[in-house]
């Protein structure tokens, strides 16, 4: 009930694609009782959880700025990066990061603003 309608997590693993340089796949859209469910892959990354000292230099390196732990948000494209902590990416043994579906969200400027001086309030954005 809370989280994102289907166009929007369509949306979400496209824009880990070219933000990550991720792999993510849609494999296939089934019905299940009326509802959709969504079959995506990606490939298997083995490593260790990234910290957060280095998801904060991959998002800072992308133009990100850091709002609070794990919240990143870059104006120029309108997106929210969040829920981008050390349990949810891998680093890989070459040393690349990979997160593992975080939470990205298109946003306006105004609501950017209103998190730039609220970031305790980002944790209860609905994902």
């Amino acid at each position: 009930s809370r989280g994102a309608i289907p166009s929007e997590y369509l949306d979400r693993l496209d824009l880990q694609n070219l933000i990550f340089h991720d792999d993510i796949r849609l494999e296939r859209i089934v019905a299940n009782n009326g509802q959709p469910i969504i079959i995506t892959s990606q490939p298997f990354i083995n490593g260790v959880a990234a910290t957060a000292a280095a998801l904060d230099d991959l998002m800072l390196g992308k133009g990100y700025e850091k709002l609070t732990d794990g919240a990143y948000y870059d104006e120029r494209t309108g997106l929210l990066v969040f829920d981008l902590v050390p349990r949810n990416a891998i680093l890989a043994a070459d040393g690349q990061i990979y997160p593992i579906d975080p939470v990205i969200q298109r946003i306006m400027p105004d609501f950017g603003q209103f998190l730039r001086e609220h970031p305790d309030t980002i944790n209860l954005i609905p994902g």
